[in-house]
């Protein structure tokens, strides 16, 4: 009796084998710096001030005040507009 060999051919291609993907953190290198930042400059808050009187404000070159300015009286603001000291008009 003879021996036949007989191959089968599939009629699809093979798959080929799944993909791995694999995910690698890498370390941000330490920043290098070139210079030292300045400090930031911080300003301090304008002392109490308090005019007697709007001759005062004035001789001072803080009139007119205006509602919220550092020297900002309601007894220097006649007409309660928010703006004490104004200039007198014809003046």
């Amino acid at each position: 009796m003879a021996t036949e060999t007989v191959t089968v051919v599939p009629s699809t291609p093979p798959q080929p084998p799944p993909t791995k993907t694999v995910t690698k953190t890498a370390e941000a290198p330490e920043p290098t710096r070139t210079a030292e930042a300045p400090e930031p400059k911080t300003t301090a808050p304008a002392p109490d001030v308090y005019y007697e009187n709007c001759d005062e404000a004035r001789a001072a070159g803080a009139a007119p005040l205006h509602r919220g300015d550092p020297g900002y009286a309601p007894h220097l603001d006649r007409d309660g507009d928010g703006v004490a000291c104004e200039p007198y008009v014809g003046h």
